[in-house]
């Protein structure tokens, strides 16, 4: 897949944008140079010094401070311009890899299962916490027992039954978050991607818990109740923010990996652009014609923010 004319058109601004610092570099270094040489030829003060001295010495510092405000102010632009055209560059190489590079389509598909995840896990917390009262109401009949008096027949079974379905629920969305970690897994492996990973699941399998708690002595099951109930309020109220940061860390590390491939390419680009694409011109008529650019771009980029605020659902339609 070839680079688009615009990106070239960019990468070709850059070149120039390049070669126009280094020989403004170049002659601000020079100046430094000639205001030296310029201040040795000092007239001494009072009537030492004739007038054509005084004049002369006067007219050529300030043209060696002309020049060198002119060579600021173009550096200046300079700064202004570069600062847009990297941008606009990194954005349309961002695009253009997600379509031509194997890894950016990769790094798509490894981001889409983390967010899908992250928002997951918020119904995993509040199924976790449901889990947390309906074990909660089963103990109650292992606290009656205890006490000598047992809970009805109905009223226990019936508590077991919406914990055992709770239960399920849980195990159905552990499921599916496992399901996530794997698609992800699945892309990353022998990629650069390969070392990004999602926190592990602390409480899954609970139906099985359920089945076997029913099994238990009640004087056995309420320790193993109120252990379960205590893990399960503990790692929403304290780990829940973990598995976010977990989902976090791991789009930040895609996010560095593709950043360190494009500025890779980005260097070769570069490099094939200053032999290739431009050619000997003046600077001042290279400024101008970036100088257009920059301000055409900084027009548009206005307008469009205009459009978005005055309609901000435009988008969708």
């Amino acid at each position: 897949m070839s680079l688009p004319d615009d990106v070239i058109l960019l990468l070709r601004d850059e070149a120039y944008l390049d070669l126009c610092r280094t020989a403004l570099t170049e002659a601000q270094e020079r100046l430094v140079a000639e205001k030296e040489q310029v201040e040795q030829t000092r007239p001494p003060f009072g009537i030492l010094a004739t007038r054509k001295q005084k004049e002369a010495f006067e007219a050529s510092m300030q043209s060696v401070l002309s020049n060198e405000a002119g060579i600021a102010a173009r550096l200046g632009k300079l700064d202004a311009i570069e600062k847009w055209l990297k941008n606009a560059i990194h954005d349309r190489l961002r695009d253009y890899l997600r379509q031509a590079s194997d890894n950016y389509r990769r790094s798509a598909k490894i981001a889409e299962s983390i967010r899908a995840w992250d928002r997951l896990i918020e119904h995993y917390g509040e199924q976790l916490l449901a889990l947390a009262r309906n074990i909660k109401n089963v103990a109650v009949s292992f606290l009656g027992a205890a006490g000598g008096t047992r809970s009805a027949f109905a009223d226990r079974a019936q508590a077991f039954a919406e914990l055992r379905m709770g239960a399920d629920n849980l195990d159905r969305t552990a499921v599916q978050l496992d399901s996530l970690s794997r698609t992800m897994a699945m892309y990353a492996v022998n990629s650069p991607y390969k070392d990004v990973q999602l926190a592990e699941l602390p409480i899954k399998g609970v139906v099985a818990w359920v089945d076997a708690l029913a099994l238990k002595h009640d004087r056995d099951a309420l320790p193993a109740a109120q252990e379960m109930e205590s893990d399960a309020r503990v790692l929403v109220a304290k780990r829940l923010s973990d598995f976010h940061a977990s989902a976090a860390a791991a789009l930040e590390t895609i996010a560095k990996i593709e950043d360190k491939e494009l500025e890779s390419y980005w260097e070769v680009l570069r490099a094939h652009a200053l032999a290739h694409y431009v050619q000997e011109r003046d600077v001042d008529e290279v400024l101008n014609e970036l100088n257009d650019r920059y301000v055409v771009a900084t027009i548009e980029r206005r307008q469009r923010l205009i459009e978005s605020q005055a309609d901000p659902y435009g988008h969708e339609r």
